[in-house]
């Protein structure tokens, strides 16, 4: 008897006097789907999948790249607030030439990624054969 006592005011110790017994993972809320699209970005003739999501932490792109094992996540840009998702085919993005980009032409393996605010500014993503790269196609 004095065992089962002494479990439940342990249990009662442990629930309701420990401030960490909370999630911080926003208690398995589901992400918000916003917009996808699948192609090749990295030119291995596998298809990668393109997730525009929104999260706990705001709007984010999330590139899969279809491996061995299954796919490589990587989360490409995040706080995009606005902003929608397009895939493209095309071997150059041209950067702006506003603010501080010096219009720059970057060379993609055939498609990219295009995030773009409505009557606003607009990036581009590409594989460069090691990891993603941004570019500011219009500010």
């Amino acid at each position: 008897m004095k065992k089962y006592i002494l479990s439940i005011i342990s249990f009662y110790i442990l629930i309701f006097t420990c401030n960490d017994t909370y999630s911080l993972t926003g208690e398995g809320n589901p992400l918000k789907y916003i917009s996808s699209c699948e192609l090749d970005f990295n030119n291995d003739h596998k298809p990668d999948i393109a997730l525009l999501v929104e999260s706990l932490s705001g709007r984010q792109l999330i590139i899969l790249l279809k491996s061995k094992n299954g796919y490589e996540a990587y989360v490409v840009s995040k706080d995009i607030t606005n902003m929608h998702l397009s895939c493209h085919f095309g071997k150059e993005i041209k950067e702006t030439t506003a603010g501080k980009h010096k219009g720059r032409i970057f060379k993609t393996s055939g498609t990219y990624l295009k995030l773009t605010q409505p009557e606003g500014a607009s990036t581009a993503f590409f594989w460069n054969g090691k990891k993603f790269i941004e570019v500011w196609t219009s500010d």
